[in-house]
């Protein structure tokens, strides 16, 4: 089997997670581009706050899906990329954090890739036998 197929579920989770925490980020961007009437509401500040934390769930998503790709197209550095992918996903709770399940989703594929090739069915591949 090749290393693509043996990680291939940490990368597929990875891309399902930044998927999940860009488009919360575009969501809730979108959200008050839609309702600016609100800002009254919520103040200069809290609208500052808003553009912050959309853009920080922006990068971690855009960021999660680069390394969910990476380790598809580089098994050899799974690592680095799964401590990447770790790191984005755990900065996205900063911002949206993909509606609470996207920066889990990706903590947990992040976690998957660093320990280098547990499958789904938790088998270990052939070559760290």
């Amino acid at each position: 089997m090749s290393k693509r197929l043996e990680y291939r579920f940490s990368s597929e989770l990875s891309l399902v997670s930044g998927v999940i925490i860009l488009s919360a980020a575009i969501l809730f961007l979108l959200h008050i581009s839609f309702f600016p009437n609100m800002q009254w509401m919520m103040g200069p500040q809290l609208s500052n706050h808003v553009l912050i934390t959309s853009i920080v769930g922006i990068v971690s998503g855009i960021m999660v899906i680069i390394g969910a790709i990476m380790i598809y197209a580089q098994p050899l550095h799974i690592r680095k990329w799964g401590t990447l992918i770790w790191f984005f996903a755990s900065l996205s709770f900063f911002g949206i954090g993909g509606f609470f399940i996207g920066g889990i989703l990706g903590i947990i594929a992040g976690s998957l890739a660093v320990t280098k090739g547990i499958t789904f069915f938790g088998s270990k591949p052939k070559h760290l036998k």
